[in-house]
């Protein structure tokens, strides 16, 4: 590294010590010799393993992923380990510097050691491999922002990390690939849309909603409006392959929504198929239908109304208030009948006739 020839790319699980402002190659040499030290039996605990890729195709980066994956697959993920690279040959390589002995004073078990190293260097890149096709696939799709390009990834099962001015993409918390954030934004094309699709998804939407509304169950209090944006995504993407991916902050109701269309190979904003409150109009179920069920309904001229009231309150039930009647009091005939009798009697003496 003094000479210009190697880079430190990589310091794993060296604890305390990475608390230190300052810290020189002796202090990383004398901290694997304590853990080594933990079990004298052991006469060689030095581990070290190089990882070397054909010409200079294969960056620094790269080789970095490729070695931490390796490293956990031979059981050295939790050690304290170095990873270095060398430029300095025809072929670009990494040293990994660690130690046999693990924190718990065991040794890593070296039996077979050649034949696993080459098992686990195949299971990597295999894997490896596969993901990588698969985000070149997904990076191939057509998007207008790098927003969109991160609800794609992280859709599809990626891990998306920002850094500075990096993309650091990982898959079950291993690290896939990295690049630049300007490598993305010249992906990303303004480009007008298909209006042929937008209607047919758009015609497709306003279906599955009419049929869901249809439905016998859909005004179940157990529902809520989340659930029912759920629902609908899932009954789509049936009907279309198209994904919904509703945006929404704090457990909130949802505030957006993005499609990813992979017939089409395109990402795009709802709100171009169709708006979220227009949706939102078809499934708020309090603009719908009253859905206080029946035990519940109360009325006030009820004289057990305070106390169901009371009761309603206690187990967090709603209660229905029926609406009091009022009456426009008038003289009838009946009135006749009931005074008729005093008024006859009227300024003559109060005597008993009986």
């Amino acid at each position: 590294m003094r000479s210009g020839k190697g880079e430190l790319l990589k310091v794993r699980n060296f604890g305390s010590l990475m608390g230190l402002d300052r810290i020189g190659p002796q202090d990383y040499i004398n901290y694997l010799k304590a853990v080594s030290n933990v079990n004298k039996r052991v006469s060689k605990p030095q581990f070290h393993a190089v990882i070397s890729a054909k010409g200079k195709y294969v960056s620094k980066d790269e080789l970095l992923n490729i070695a931490e994956k390796w490293m956990a697959e031979m059981g050295y993920g939790e050690n304290p380990y170095l990873v270095i690279f060398h430029n300095d040959t025809e072929n670009n390589h990494v040293h990994i510097v660690s130690t046999r002995i693990d924190k718990n004073g065991r040794k890593i078990s070296s039996a077979f050691e050649k034949l696993r190293s080459i098992r686990a260097l195949s299971t990597v890149i295999k894997h490896e491999k596969a993901d990588l096709t698969r985000l070149d696939k997904l990076l191939g799709y057509n998007f207008a922002s790098v927003a969109q390009v991160r609800t794609l990834l992280e859709g599809s099962g990626f891990e998306v990390r920002f850094e500075k001015e990096k993309i650091e993409i990982s898959h079950s918390g291993k690290l896939i690939s990295t690049l630049k954030t300007s490598d993305i934004e010249s992906l990303c094309q303004d480009q007008d849309r298909d209006k042929k699709r937008c209607r047919q998804l758009k015609a497709i939407f306003s279906k599955v909603l009419t049929e869901r509304l249809s439905k016998n169950d859909f005004f179940s209090p157990k529902n809520d409006l989340s659930a029912e944006l759920q629902d609908f995504s899932i009954m789509v993407k049936k009907k279309t392959g198209a994904e919904l991916i509703f945006h929404s902050k704090d457990n909130k109701i949802p505030y957006g929504y993005t499609i990813i269309d992979h017939s089409c190979k395109t990402v795009m904003k709802g709100s171009e198929v169709m708006h979220l409150r227009d949706i939102n109009s078809f499934l708020n179920l309090e603009d719908q239908k009253d859905l206080t069920p029946k035990g519940y309904r109360i009325s006030l001229a009820d004289p057990a109304v305070e106390v169901n009231y009371i009761l309603s309150g206690l187990d967090g039930a709603g209660f229905y208030e029926e609406p009091i009647r009022t009456f426009d009091l008038q003289e009838d005939i009946d009135d006749e009948a009931i005074h008729g009798r005093n008024r006859q009697r009227k300024g003559k003496a109060r005597t008993n006739t009986r």
